[in-house]
């Protein structure tokens, strides 16, 4: 990042340090501009006083005097005095040839003009030809001029287009390896925080082929990674402790009434076996045998919540025929509790992987606890069909209630062992986590949707067989 943010700080630094050079070449330029305009007014000045010196030819046919002899002897020296104030160019071909024959003819056409004066004849001619000759040379230095003026012009003009243009193209090439080191580098880091969220702490190394800018992102990653571990394995040892606890406690109670039972009857037969009729002490035997049961129970359903490996788990199954043979164990409770049943099957569903006894089981639980959130009656209602998740095709079944529903509370923990809102000794807390191992292992998810007061869904999805 730093690396970046000096690249940046260069091409801005270089960029300002260009607009100051384009400011002073443009304003050179400017400068020189003004002073070939300048120059080019006082060329003029100088066509003029050429012009003017031939309007006295004009007169020579006619006649002349002493005084206008005189006065073109005066253009003459203004026209030597204004080819001296117009610039001298040097990198123009052929100006300093024009201005020495300028000077020639200047001093031919004077001397003429002198000898006039002395009182020769003149002749016209000669003075006509050296006064067109004179013409055309400062009509050549004008022409000239305006040349070099309009390529001071052009050069104003172009030059700094042609240093913006050369600006502009380094500018663009600068953004876009900007944008590509700064695109990997976003592309990087979603990747890497995919990688992070599908729980992937492995450190990142520093490869040699990555740019110098990738090297903060990585050590800033690795940091976070390892932050992640160490908050991630609190966090685990935490639910631990506490997962600990709730099947500690939750096996204490249901094992300890039935124990208490137990002992209790037992003591008592011990105590009072001469006085019992043989008919008291078969019922106490019997509740002893049922206390025992009921231990045996606990510990059964312990066991299939920590069983790891589901027993003939490859079987292909219509998950409808699983359902309406739950249903069918169900019957008796759904009449006695006054629940109107309602089923959706999506007729010719594809065919799940499973074990036909243990999705019972899950269905049986789940149909179990809809019945008993209604306690007043109500509606259960069972749609299966085919849907598309996560681009997979799966078989959801939806089992709804109209029942009392769950809190926020209750919903974070309902596949929680041992966890129960019902009273005591009517249940072990393990139906819906032993519902939910059972779902896990067959490849599937669970969800629940609930609101305290208006019913429970519970969306369970498998997995499609595909031949």
């Amino acid at each position: 990042m730093k690396d970046l943010k000096l690249r940046i700080v260069i091409i801005t630094s270089s960029a300002i340090l260009f607009f100051i050079m384009y400011l002073i070449i443009y304003f050179y330029n400017i400068d020189i501009f003004k002073q070939e305009l300048a120059s080019l007014e006082r060329a003029h000045d100088f066509m003029e006083d050429v012009l003017e010196l031939r309007r006295y030819e004009k007169n020579f046919a006619l006649g002349f005097n002493h005084n206008e002899l005189q006065e073109i002897l005066l253009y003459i020296k203004k026209i030597e005095r204004d080819v001296k104030t117009i610039n001298s160019k040097q990198n123009i071909p052929d100006y300093e040839n024009h201005v020495q024959k300028l000077h020639k003819k200047l001093l031919e056409y004077r001397t003429i003009i002198t000898k006039i004066q002395r009182g020769e004849k003149p002749n016209f001619d000669l003075i006509r030809k050296n006064g067109h000759e004179i013409l055309t040379i400062a009509k050549n230095i004008l022409v000239v001029h305006k040349k070099y003026v309009q390529q001071s012009l052009q050069r104003l003009l172009i030059l700094p287009s042609v240093l913006m243009f050369l600006f502009g193209i380094l500018l663009i090439v600068f953004l876009i390896f900007i944008a590509y080191t700064l695109l990997k580098q976003i592309e990087f880091i979603q990747i890497t925080t995919n990688r992070i969220a599908q729980g992937d702490f492995s450190h990142i190394p520093e490869m040699e082929h990555r740019a110098s800018s990738f090297s903060p992102i990585i050590k800033a990653f690795n940091l976070m990674i390892k932050e992640l571990e160490t908050r991630e394995q609190d966090l685990l040892r935490s639910k631990k402790l506490a997962a600990v606890g709730t099947l500690v406690s939750g096996v204490a109670h249901e094992l300890n009434n039935p124990l208490n039972n137990i002992s209790l009857t037992a003591e008592m037969l011990q105590d009072e076996w001469n006085d019992l009729e043989q008919e008291e002490i078969k019922e106490m035997l019997s509740d002893i045998i049922e206390e025992t049961k009921r231990a045996s129970g606990v510990v059964k359903n312990l066991l299939d919540f920590s069983r790891s490996k589901l027993k003939d788990a490859d079987t292909k199954l219509d998950i409808n025929d699983v359902i309406l043979s739950s249903i069918k164990l169900v019957k008796n409770q759904l009449m006695i509790s006054n629940v109107q049943l309602i089923t959706n099957l999506q007729d010719n569903l594809p065919k799940i992987k499973g074990n036909y006894d243990n999705l019972k089981q899950v269905f049986i639980n789940l149909f179990l606890n809809a019945i008993q959130a209604m306690p007043d009656g109500g509606y259960l209602k069972i749609v299966t069909k085919n849907v598309t998740l996560e681009n997979k095709d799966w078989i959801e079944v939806a089992v709804e209630d109209s029942g009392i529903g769950m809190s926020s509370d209750v919903l974070d923990r309902i596949f929680d062992p041992f966890f129960s809102t019902k009273p005591v000794g009517q249940g072990t807390g393990l139906g819906l986590s032993i519902v939910y191992g059972i779902v896990k292992k067959h490849g599937g998810k669970i969800k629940v949707k609930t609101e305290k007061g208006q019913g429970t869904i519970f969306f369970v999805y498998f997995p499609i067989v595909r031949n």
